[in-house]
């Protein structure tokens, strides 16, 4: 930050500074040298803020000073401008907190007062430096740390076969940090839903890794039916001390429930085979990233926030389902086709052509919210080749693919299949007719030379 120059920084320089100008203009204007550094400008999110002497905040934005009005931007400037004031006023050497003080331009402990300094100074008549004070730090003897001995090929061997032989420890292991708690006296008619959002006033429910379902349990008999018992799993330990401290005596649904922290107990002889399986370092560091997020500070989100969904477009009625069985390769055309004609408007990433929806869905998908605005202003409600398009942005949820059912797949194939038949019957009698005039022209010529040789013999007797 101490490399950006401010836009009034060359104005500045041009001027003599003075220690004389300095009281001059310090005097003009009426402020100390502490309210001079409240008023300095900083340079904050990319651009300079400074405060004005009647409260408002100002923002050079296009080289030019603007008012900020808005509340939220306001309140973040501001956070953000304590937090560089109390870096720049405050800091900590060797465990002793000093503050810069502008009279003095010395940094000085916090718990001097200024009714101690006038002492000092009237007394030694010398204002001490106390950012000189140097503190010697208490000598630690540092033990020397033992060579590590090379292991030979034979040590290692040893001890890889005694690691091996080590048998993991069996039973069930007391957590330290216990999330869960025991609940009893629940009414018969709750289910796990009712469960989970009367538990959830105490803090986030912990979800299982594999499945990604909440970690609570109702205990029920061997019919079904609800004991009126069950179990709940936090994320935070702070939720079970919150829940013993709330929920404990407290009614629900007409019935006064107990809460007690979960305590885990091996009823019989301990079966490894039913053992969880341990995640992966890669499986639990995903699980912990997710769980993190809960708790993690995200800002609000802007006024004119457009999420990514929309940089997709719904086409609406691009064809019909008869039309796609007529033509197989009718799919392939409209892809090329709606690839050509939205590129004029943007860069196309994608281009899927729904051939079993019955509304004729196509979507486009651009690179941002602008190109597909464009496109749905330029194709809503416009006819291409002889068909009234809807075009909207995606809402990101909606699912065009539609499965066919095992009656339409049975009425495909049946009709691909009179299809193959009707090709086979013309190319049969498409041989056959080939066939019938062959012999035409064979029986013809036979007879021209039967005429022939009756007309020679005819000649011979004459």
């Amino acid at each position: 930050m101490a490399d950006v120059q401010p836009p009034f920084e060359a104005e500045k320089e041009a001027d003599t500074d003075t220690p004389e100008k300095r009281e001059d203009e310090q005097g003009a204007s009426g402020l100390t040298d502490e309210a001079n550094t409240q008023y300095q400008p900083r340079y904050i999110l990319d651009h300079w803020v400074t405060w004005q002497p009647d409260g408002r905040m100002m923002k050079y934005v296009n080289e030019v000073w603007e008012e900020v009005t808005e509340e939220d931007d306001r309140t973040l400037l501001s956070q953000l401008w304590n937090e560089q004031q109390r870096a720049e006023t405050e800091k900590v050497v060797d465990g002793v907190k000093l503050k810069w003080d502008p009279t003095t331009q010395q940094w000085l402990p916090q718990e001097l007062d200024d009714d101690f300094l006038a002492n000092y100074q009237a007394n030694y008549g010398v204002a001490y430096d106390y950012s000189k004070i140097e503190v010697k730090k208490p000598v630690v003897p540092v033990e020397k740390k033992e060579e590590k001995k090379k292991e030979t090929k034979e040590e290692r061997a040893k001890r890889k076969r005694e690691n091996r032989q080590k048998v993991p420890q069996q039973g069930w292991i007391e957590n330290e940090a216990n999330t869960a708690v025991y609940v009893t006296n629940l009414p018969l008619d709750i289910d796990e839903e009712e469960f989970q959002a009367f538990m959830t006033k105490c803090g986030v429910i912990q979800v299982e890794p594999r499945n990604n379902k909440p970690k609570i349990k109702l205990y029920r008999e061997a019919d079904g039916s609800v004991k009126g018992d069950g179990r709940c799993t936090y994320v935070k330990p702070e939720s079970v001390e919150l829940a013993l401290s709330i929920l404990d005596g407290s009614e629900f649904n007409g019935s006064k429930i107990t809460v007690e922290p979960a305590h885990f107990e091996l009823k019989g002889e301990y079966d490894p085979a039913k053992k969880k399986r341990r995640l992966t370092a890669q499986q639990k560091k995903r699980f912990l990233e997710q769980q993190n997020k809960i708790f993690a500070w995200t800002p609000d989100k802007p006024r004119n926030y457009r999420p990514k969904a929309h940089c997709t477009v719904v086409l609406k009625g691009v064809f019909t389902l008869e039309e796609m069985e007529q033509n197989a390769a009718l799919m392939l055309d409209l892809k090329e086709v709606y690839q050509k004609l939205c590129a004029k408007y943007g860069t196309v990433k994608k281009v899927v052509v729904y051939d079993t929806n019955p509304d004729g869905v196509v979507t486009v998908s651009y690179t941002n919210t602008e190109e597909a605005d464009l496109a749905i202003k330029m194709l809503d409600k416009h006819l291409i080749n002889g068909k009234l398009l809807d075009a909207y942005n995606w809402d990101g949820k909606a699912k065009f693919k539609v499965e066919e059912t095992e009656e339409q797949r049975q009425a495909r194939l049946e009709r691909y299949g009179r299809e193959l038949e009707g090709n086979d019957d013309e190319d049969k009698s498409t041989e056959s007719g080939g066939d019938t005039d062959s012999s035409d022209d064979t029986d013809s010529s036979s007879s021209d030379g039967e005429e022939q040789d009756k007309r020679a013999d005819d000649n011979a007797e004459k």
